[in-house]
């Protein structure tokens, strides 16, 4: 385990951010925080990329492909 020193502004934002997610920990808090913040940049990401519509139609046909194969399988489908 690890300790890390915060300003109290920052100890008062992570306290409140512990008791809204409900979390049992600062270390959860923290990481929720983190994986917040991968999405966020991961959707930044994904805005700058453009598609021509050869692609996009690939692309889409990828993903249902990929969302049938998942479905079927947590239906014990394709085991």
């Amino acid at each position: 385990m690890k300790t890390i020193a915060v300003d109290e502004e920052t100890w008062e934002a992570i306290k409140k951010l512990k008791a809204k997610l409900d979390a049992k920990s600062y270390s959860e808090v923290l990481k929720k925080l983190i994986t917040v913040w991968h999405l966020v940049e991961l959707d930044m990401k994904a805005e700058k990329v453009t598609l021509d519509e050869d692609e996009a139609d690939l692309v889409l046909s990828i993903l249902k492909d990929r969302e049938k194969y998942y479905s079927n399988k947590t239906k014990g489908r394709n085991k």
